[in-house]
């Protein structure tokens, strides 16, 4: 099985009520995949502090 190219937008919600969008690029070889490193991509840059969710998923290759 060949890995894809997918772009997954993220959803943060801060504690403080503030969201914020992040889109990650990366090579996988579904979209659950893809989603699931998204997730803790965004877990662990923003330390666990936030509610994660998609928003968007594409297969871009």
């Amino acid at each position: 099985m060949t890995d894809r190219l997918w772009k997954v937008t993220v959803s943060s919600l801060f504690p403080n009520d503030n969201k914020v969008e992040s889109v990650y690029e990366g090579h996988h070889a579904d979209e659950a995949a893809a989603c699931d490193a998204a997730l803790t991509k965004e877990a662990i840059r923003n330390g666990g502090s936030t509610i994660d969710r998609v928003v968007g998923v594409e297969e871009i290759g």
